[in-house]
């Protein structure tokens, strides 16, 4: 079996009618509602939207998945990733532990090839290992699979709100009392499934949005600022140039530079 994780469930249809090489159930699972997840049966695969998904919620739900296959004493499956040619971001899926992606829209050859592959390999390696329960450590296990579900309930929550007020001025004391938690809880669950604190990734989230903005608008560089919260466009700058080394004027003109050759 095969878990989708994609709004889009039109995926897993297409996957299973591509797919005519052995036995695999495509199953749809929503990406934005991973905490609901149920593992009564474990998945040989997992299968992300990295076109319809931002790359912070693929990290996140990435990580999450990771953490509790091995609560389960489950050796965690392959994470490959959905792309289209325009996706740009392939090395990063790689360094959070992607291991393949396949190609939409979808070739028969190509996802015959791949997914085979992949779900071959984890079959040898599934044969070699097996596990025993003892009752202690199953209530280890549930009572961390209950604080891994609120926690990333509220990594979803925050995210959720950042995303949708990413012009705005966040102020930490106002973001955790809208979300009913203090700064010290919402930095640490950053820090561990994100590997950074909340404005650490609000930052990064501003130049990802920022980046889009000057590759795919007519925008100028203070009203781009302006959409990503920033309202001195020279403070802007400084901050794009930490993440891109190049100044925002400098990376839109490679842009265009590189689209036209």
């Amino acid at each position: 079996m095969a878990w989708v994780l994609s709004e889009k469930p039109t995926y897993s249809i297409e996957l299973q009618e591509k797919l005519f090489k052995g036995n695999v159930l495509f199953s749809h699972k929503n990406i934005k509602s991973i905490s609901q997840l149920q593992f009564r049966d474990t998945p040989d695969l997992v299968i992300i939207d990295a076109i319809n998904n931002d790359f912070e919620l693929i990290k996140v739900t990435k990580n999450a998945l990771t953490f509790r296959f091995l609560l389960q004493q489950t050796t965690p499956p392959d994470f490959i990733a959905i792309i289209n040619s325009e996706y740009n971001h392939k090395k990063q899926l790689f360094d959070i532990g992607i291991t393949d992606y396949i190609s939409c829209p979808f070739i028969s050859k190509e996802i015959n090839y791949r997914i085979m592959h992949i779900l071959h390999s984890n079959e040898k390696i599934k044969n070699t290992h097996q596990s025993n329960e003892s009752l202690s450590a199953q209530t280890y296990k549930n009572n961390n699979l209950d604080s891994m579900d609120s926690q990333l309930i509220l990594i979803e929550k925050c995210i959720k709100h950042l995303n949708s007020t990413i012009s705005e001025d966040v102020r930490l004391e106002t973001l955790c009392r809208l979300l009913g938690t203090n700064r010290n809880k919402l930095n640490q669950v950053f820090k561990d499934h994100l590997g950074m604190t909340v404005f650490e990734w609000l930052r990064k989230q501003r130049m990802y949005k920022a980046a889009e903005l000057l590759e795919t608008s007519s925008l100028n560089i203070v009203q781009i600022a302006e959409k990503v919260g920033y309202m001195d466009s020279n403070n802007f700058s400084t901050a794009f140039k930490r993440i891109y080394h190049n100044c925002p004027s400098q990376f839109r003109k490679q842009f265009k530079s590189s689209i036209q050759n």
